[in-house]
């Protein structure tokens, strides 16, 4: 399994905004992407202008195959617009060991 977690530190008034296009971004790969395992968005109440990213997908190539999709091309503008700084939490990489693991 190849996949990492990104923390996004949103500008002030665009939350809404932010939130409707990762709702997208995952309705995208639910429906499009079979190698996408996990596209799921989180936030806490103790960082109220914090968004958290997890993905996990099949392998490399299913991440190189969610980039080419349309979301993945928006997402330029995305963090110029709505972001005000991200960081990865976990980098992008290979698994040691999952309960999704064959």
């Amino acid at each position: 399994m190849y996949g990492g977690l990104v923390k996004f530190i949103v500008k002030p008034g665009m939350r809404s905004e932010f939130l409707e296009f990762l709702r997208w971004d995952a309705k995208v790969a639910k429906e499009t992407e079979p190698g996408t395992l996990r596209f799921d968005v989180w936030e806490t109440s103790l960082e109220p202008d914090v968004v958290y990213v997890y993905e996990a997908y099949k392998d490399m190539e299913a991440f190189e195959a969610h980039q080419s999709h349309e979301p993945f091309k928006k997402f330029g503008e995305i963090l110029r617009e709505m972001i005000e700084e991200w960081a990865l939490a976990i980098p992008f990489a290979e698994s040691v060991t999952s309960s999704v693991d064959e």
